[in-house]
């Protein structure tokens, strides 16, 4: 593991925020210039670019990458624009944050049959009843994200250009790891959307489909659960990798309705394949591995984790509010593998965790555990686009 300033400095409690107005490119710029030494730090940090690297030097890598890109420019040009301009007004090259985007798809092309080793944390856990709307997530990532994020507030106004190429008005709020599209974390736009993810890990992928990164960044643009499912649909190319998406939408009327989404590549067709369930009255929990879709995944870790933490979730009583929301997520009870993990020698640590509190309409951000510490940012979540 690359020794990154993040083990120097230890946990920083701050969570910077960069408020953004203007077309796609023009919002990357001036995340890339505002955040330059942050990304420049993560990228020389972050050992699993430097495995990518070596992929992409490959002839397989080197093809997927070319496919891949060849794809998103047919499918989501203007968010390669943004990343252009993040890569513009960071100083770094775009195929370093090219790669960062395709992630497991470029880490796994040369033994994309053979068991993987991979490993996650994210938790995410959501309840919707007569007293309280709550999604609360734990952001884990490899220790060199730890200190290497930023919250993007992004009013996106395409230019005609790509308008033409089918991009919209955006406003939306979200966590982003450094150098990464913003989307593949948590965070709500203003059509009454507040999201979650969890990277989930099935064993066969889909090199030239469209990334999971893409495919959430599109998310933050949906106008209703239906448009929302349509993006990860993806039909005519679909999913590339696996995640699972939580989400909870409030319609014009105050009425919200919360789901989890299963996210997968569909080995039979041009589309993703779904698993798309709705709470009633139930609390959704979810961690890093597929709970109602049946494919192959991985072994190792990342499911080792899930099961640990899902273990020690459903040791507590069923959540009915906020504080049992916090509580859960800053469980530290097993020794092994941690809800809220911040275990010095751990590989994946919780670098923030979120509690969308849609009573209050605040976005609770903190950076230890949320039981027993203030949150470090709050952010009202906006739904300036509903009933227009």
């Amino acid at each position: 593991m690359a020794q990154g300033t993040c083990e120097q400095i230890g946990r920083r409690r701050a969570v910077p925020v960069i408020y953004l107005r203007g077309s796609h490119y023009d919002v990357g710029y001036d995340v890339g210039r505002t955040f330059s030494s942050v990304i420049k730090d993560f990228i020389s940090t972050y050992a699993n670019l430097r495995d990518f690297e070596k992929e992409y030097k490959t002839d397989n890598g080197k093809q997927a990458y070319d496919k891949t890109l060849a794809n998103m420019k047919k499918r989501y040009p203007y968010y390669l624009k943004e990343m252009q301009g993040v890569a513009d007004g960071a100083k770094v090259p775009f195929y370093q944050l090219f790669l960062l985007q395709m992630d497991d798809i470029i880490g796994t092309i040369n033994d994309n049959h053979i068991p993987r080793n991979d490993t996650g944390g994210c938790s995410s856990i959501g309840i919707n009843n007569s007293e309280d709307a709550v999604l609360a997530h734990t952001e884990d990532a490899f220790s060199e994200t730890l200190n290497h994020f930023y919250i993007m507030s992004a009013h996106i106004i395409p230019t005609q250009e790509d308008k033409e190429l089918g991009a919209r008005e955006e406003r939306f709020a979200s966590l982003c790891y450094a150098g990464h599209m913003p989307g593949y974390t948590m965070g709500y736009n203003a059509n009454g959307l507040v999201f979650s993810i969890n990277t989930l890990s099935p064993m066969i992928l889909k090199a030239g489909n469209t990334p999971r990164t893409f495919i959430t960044r599109a998310l933050l643009s949906a106008k209703n659960f239906e448009d929302a499912e349509k993006i990860l649909t993806d039909e005519g190319l679909g999913a590339a990798n696996g995640c699972s998406v939580n989400m909870i939408w409030t319609d014009e009327n105050g009425q919200r309705s919360l789901y989890n989404v299963e996210m997968a590549p569909d080995l039979t067709a041009d589309k993703s394949l779904l698993n798309v369930k709705k709470f009633e009255n139930e609390v959704t929990i979810h961690t890093n591995k597929y709970l109602r879709l049946h494919l192959k995944e991985v072994d190792g870790p990342i499911i080792d984790s899930s099961n640990a933490r899902l273990d020690a979730i459903y040791k507590h009583p069923k959540p009915k509010n906020r504080e049992d929301l916090q509580n859960i997520l800053s469980d530290t009870s097993r020794q092994d593998f941690q809800v809220f993990q911040e275990k010095e020698d751990s590989e994946i640590k919780t670098i923030a965790a979120g509690i969308f509190d849609l009573g209050e309409k605040t976005w609770n951000i903190y950076i230890n555990k949320p039981n027993s510490s203030e949150p470090v940012a709050i952010l009202p979540i906006m739904f300036t686009n509903l009933g227009k």
